[in-house]
């Protein structure tokens, strides 16, 4: 088990954890990405997707990313009426 003990509280360290601040940039280039797509929504989607998970990453980091992906595509999606 990965833990660390701290002034006898228990902190967990999940392994391939992606701090938050990479998400929240990943996801304002995303926003970006997609903005710049002129509504090919599904492409841009399919390689960002292809690219995580080609990375060697565990797949806890890969899940991390795909979700912040997931979430950005289906905002564009709604906003553009196409979900």
């Amino acid at each position: 088990m990965n833990e660390v003990i701290t002034e006898n509280a228990v902190s967990w360290i999940f392994p391939g954890a992606v701090s938050l601040q990479s998400l929240q940039h990943y996801r304002k280039t995303l926003e970006k990405d997609f903005s710049n797509a002129e509504y090919d929504y599904p492409e841009i989607y399919g390689m960002q997707a292809n690219t995580i998970m080609k990375m060697d990453w565990p797949n806890e980091n890969k899940f991390q990313f795909i979700q912040v992906l997931d979430d950005v595509y289906t905002e564009f999606m709604d906003k553009a009426g196409r979900l």
